[in-house]
Protein backbone atom coordinates (compact mmCIF):
# COMPACT_ATOMS: atom_id res chain seq x y z
CA UNK A 1 0.00 0.00 0.00
CA UNK A 2 1.29 3.26 -0.90
CA UNK A 3 1.97 5.52 2.02
CA UNK A 4 0.62 9.21 1.94
CA UNK A 5 3.29 12.28 2.08
CA UNK A 6 2.63 13.00 5.54
CA UNK A 7 1.75 9.84 7.20
CA UNK A 8 1.06 9.64 10.86
CA UNK A 9 3.76 7.06 12.03
CA UNK A 10 3.63 4.66 15.18
CA UNK A 11 5.72 1.78 15.96
CA UNK A 12 5.23 -1.49 17.60
CA UNK A 13 8.52 -2.55 19.80
CA UNK A 14 8.41 -6.40 20.32
CA UNK A 15 11.49 -8.38 21.26
CA UNK A 16 13.26 -11.15 19.09
CA UNK A 17 16.40 -12.63 20.26
CA UNK A 18 19.51 -11.24 18.56
CA UNK A 19 17.40 -8.66 16.63
CA UNK A 20 19.42 -5.90 14.89
CA UNK A 21 16.75 -2.70 15.77
CA UNK A 22 18.11 -1.01 12.61
CA UNK A 23 17.41 -3.61 10.26
CA UNK A 24 14.96 -6.05 11.55
CA UNK A 25 11.84 -3.68 10.57
CA UNK A 26 8.24 -4.79 9.28
CA UNK A 27 6.47 -1.50 7.71
CA UNK A 28 2.99 -0.92 6.98
CA UNK A 29 0.70 1.74 5.15
CA UNK A 30 -2.05 3.17 4.24
CA UNK A 31 -4.85 5.41 4.64
CA UNK A 32 -2.86 8.31 6.14
CA UNK A 33 -1.13 6.36 8.62
CA UNK A 34 2.53 4.48 8.99
CA UNK A 35 3.08 1.45 11.40
CA UNK A 36 7.04 0.36 11.75
CA UNK A 37 7.49 -2.58 13.55
CA UNK A 38 10.60 -3.09 15.59
CA UNK A 39 12.56 -5.90 17.11
CA UNK A 40 14.77 -5.55 20.11
CA UNK A 41 17.13 -8.22 21.57
CA UNK A 42 15.92 -7.62 25.00
CA UNK A 43 14.14 -5.24 27.50
CA UNK A 44 17.45 -3.15 28.24
CA UNK A 45 17.80 -1.95 24.11
CA UNK A 46 14.09 -1.13 24.00
CA UNK A 47 14.08 2.36 25.65
CA UNK A 48 17.44 4.08 23.59
CA UNK A 49 15.85 2.36 20.11
CA UNK A 50 12.37 4.22 21.10
CA UNK A 51 13.71 7.46 21.93
CA UNK A 52 15.26 7.42 18.00
CA UNK A 53 12.66 6.39 16.80
CA UNK A 54 10.44 9.55 18.43
CA UNK A 55 13.73 11.65 17.36
CA UNK A 56 12.58 10.24 13.81
CA UNK A 57 9.15 11.44 13.97
CA UNK A 58 7.44 8.49 15.55
CA UNK A 59 4.56 10.22 17.11
CA UNK A 60 2.77 7.14 19.04
CA UNK A 61 4.90 3.69 20.79
CA UNK A 62 2.99 0.70 21.38
CA UNK A 63 5.01 -1.81 23.22
CA UNK A 64 4.47 -6.27 22.95
CA UNK A 65 2.95 -7.86 26.12
CA UNK A 66 6.75 -9.59 26.35
CA UNK A 67 7.91 -6.18 28.11
CA UNK A 68 5.44 -6.11 31.04
CA UNK A 69 4.75 -3.33 33.36
CA UNK A 70 9.05 -2.80 34.10
CA UNK A 71 10.43 -2.85 30.86
CA UNK A 72 7.13 -0.61 29.86
CA UNK A 73 7.90 1.83 32.36
CA UNK A 74 11.86 1.90 31.20
CA UNK A 75 10.45 3.28 28.28
CA UNK A 76 8.12 5.90 29.85
CA UNK A 77 10.98 7.42 31.43
CA UNK A 78 13.11 7.34 28.56
CA UNK A 79 10.32 9.26 26.39
CA UNK A 80 9.13 11.59 28.82
CA UNK A 81 6.02 13.37 27.61
CA UNK A 82 6.84 13.85 24.21
CA UNK A 83 4.61 10.96 22.57
CA UNK A 84 2.48 8.45 24.10
CA UNK A 85 3.36 5.08 24.85
CA UNK A 86 1.18 2.10 25.46
CA UNK A 87 1.87 -1.89 26.11
CA UNK A 88 -0.18 -4.56 25.99
CA UNK A 89 -2.38 -6.26 28.23
CA UNK A 90 -4.47 -9.33 28.68
CA UNK A 91 -8.11 -9.65 30.26
CA UNK A 92 -9.25 -11.69 32.51
CA UNK A 93 -10.16 -14.44 30.03
CA UNK A 94 -7.09 -15.04 28.25
CA UNK A 95 -5.01 -14.74 31.94
CA UNK A 96 -4.86 -18.58 32.35
CA UNK A 97 -4.04 -19.63 28.84
CA UNK A 98 -1.36 -16.49 28.94
CA UNK A 99 -0.25 -17.75 32.28
CA UNK A 100 0.27 -20.94 30.42
CA UNK A 101 2.13 -19.92 27.48
CA UNK A 102 4.52 -18.25 29.36
CA UNK A 103 5.40 -21.11 31.03
CA UNK A 104 6.15 -23.22 28.34
CA UNK A 105 8.30 -20.61 27.00
CA UNK A 106 10.19 -20.33 30.33
CA UNK A 107 10.51 -24.44 29.70
CA UNK A 108 12.21 -23.52 26.15
CA UNK A 109 8.94 -24.87 24.29
CA UNK A 110 8.40 -22.24 21.38
CA UNK A 111 4.99 -21.26 20.47
CA UNK A 112 3.65 -19.21 17.32
CA UNK A 113 2.59 -16.03 17.51
CA UNK A 114 0.11 -13.62 15.62
CA UNK A 115 0.36 -9.78 15.60
CA UNK A 116 -2.85 -8.01 13.98
CA UNK A 117 -1.79 -3.97 13.36
CA UNK A 118 -5.12 -1.74 11.88
CA UNK A 119 -3.98 -0.36 8.63
CA UNK A 120 -6.42 1.56 6.94
CA UNK A 121 -6.95 -0.44 3.27
CA UNK A 122 -4.58 -3.35 4.29
CA UNK A 123 -5.35 -6.52 2.61
CA UNK A 124 -4.39 -9.61 4.73
CA UNK A 125 -3.67 -12.05 1.96
CA UNK A 126 -0.73 -9.68 0.77
CA UNK A 127 0.14 -7.34 4.00
CA UNK A 128 1.85 -9.63 6.12
CA UNK A 129 5.18 -11.13 7.35
CA UNK A 130 5.74 -14.63 8.63
CA UNK A 131 9.02 -15.15 10.28
CA UNK A 132 10.62 -18.53 11.83
CA UNK A 133 10.62 -18.86 15.28
CA UNK A 134 12.60 -22.18 15.32
CA UNK A 135 11.11 -25.76 15.79
CA UNK A 136 8.13 -25.41 13.59
CA UNK A 137 6.31 -21.90 15.22
CA UNK A 138 6.05 -18.83 13.67
CA UNK A 139 5.97 -15.51 14.26
CA UNK A 140 3.54 -13.91 11.75
CA UNK A 141 2.41 -9.99 11.89
CA UNK A 142 -1.11 -9.32 9.45
CA UNK A 143 -2.36 -5.92 8.64
CA UNK A 144 -6.06 -5.89 8.54
CA UNK A 145 -8.40 -2.57 7.77
CA UNK A 146 -11.12 -3.70 10.16
CA UNK A 147 -12.30 -5.78 12.95
CA UNK A 148 -14.24 -8.20 10.60
CA UNK A 149 -10.41 -9.19 8.83
CA UNK A 150 -8.74 -9.91 12.16
CA UNK A 151 -11.56 -12.29 12.71
CA UNK A 152 -10.82 -14.39 9.82
CA UNK A 153 -7.21 -14.23 10.01
CA UNK A 154 -7.17 -15.32 13.59
CA UNK A 155 -9.66 -18.26 13.15
CA UNK A 156 -7.25 -19.31 9.91
CA UNK A 157 -4.18 -18.87 12.12
CA UNK A 158 -2.77 -21.47 14.64
CA UNK A 159 -1.22 -19.16 16.95
CA UNK A 160 -0.24 -19.58 21.12
CA UNK A 161 -1.05 -16.09 21.26
CA UNK A 162 -2.38 -13.30 19.78
CA UNK A 163 -1.59 -9.08 20.00
CA UNK A 164 -3.49 -6.63 18.00
CA UNK A 165 -2.36 -2.94 17.53
CA UNK A 166 -3.01 0.46 15.89
CA UNK A 167 -6.66 0.73 17.73
CA UNK A 168 -8.05 -2.58 18.11
CA UNK A 169 -9.76 -2.25 21.73
CA UNK A 170 -12.38 -4.46 23.78
CA UNK A 171 -14.58 -5.25 20.78
CA UNK A 172 -12.16 -6.47 18.76
CA UNK A 173 -10.59 -8.46 21.60
CA UNK A 174 -13.69 -10.16 22.68
CA UNK A 175 -14.36 -11.03 18.71
CA UNK A 176 -10.84 -12.11 17.88
CA UNK A 177 -10.92 -14.28 20.87
CA UNK A 178 -14.00 -15.62 20.12
CA UNK A 179 -12.58 -16.47 16.70
CA UNK A 180 -9.60 -17.86 17.98
CA UNK A 181 -11.18 -20.44 19.82
CA UNK A 182 -10.22 -19.50 23.20
CA UNK A 183 -6.56 -18.63 21.97
CA UNK A 184 -5.18 -15.58 24.31
CA UNK A 185 -5.42 -11.92 22.68
CA UNK A 186 -4.14 -8.68 24.04
CA UNK A 187 -4.61 -5.59 23.32
CA UNK A 188 -3.30 -2.12 24.25
CA UNK A 189 -3.70 -0.25 27.29
CA UNK A 190 -2.59 3.68 28.41
CA UNK A 191 -1.74 5.07 31.80
CA UNK A 192 -3.30 8.06 32.85
CA UNK A 193 -0.11 9.83 31.60
CA UNK A 194 -0.50 9.45 28.05
CA UNK A 195 -4.60 8.47 27.80
CA UNK A 196 -4.94 12.39 26.24
CA UNK A 197 -2.14 11.98 24.13
CA UNK A 198 -3.45 9.24 22.25
CA UNK A 199 -6.81 10.64 22.12
CA UNK A 200 -4.77 13.50 19.68
CA UNK A 201 -2.80 11.10 18.01
CA UNK A 202 -6.04 8.80 17.09
CA UNK A 203 -8.27 12.40 16.05
CA UNK A 204 -5.51 13.38 13.64
CA UNK A 205 -5.72 9.89 11.96
CA UNK A 206 -8.95 9.74 11.75
CA UNK A 207 -9.03 13.22 10.06
CA UNK A 208 -6.26 12.26 7.31
CA UNK A 209 -8.21 9.51 6.64
CA UNK A 210 -11.45 11.00 6.38
CA UNK A 211 -10.66 14.36 5.03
Amino acid sequence: MPATSTPAQSVVIYPRPGADPHKDRIVFAGGGRRVTLVAVPDEEEAAPVVAGLVAEGAGLVELCGGFGPVGAARVIAEVGDRVPVGAIGYGSESLAEISRFHLTFLTGQVQSELFLVLVPGADPDRDRAVLDNGGGATFTVVAVPDIEAAERVAASTRAGLIEMYGGLGADATARVHAAAGGTPVGSITYGIESMDAAAAFRATTDVERHP
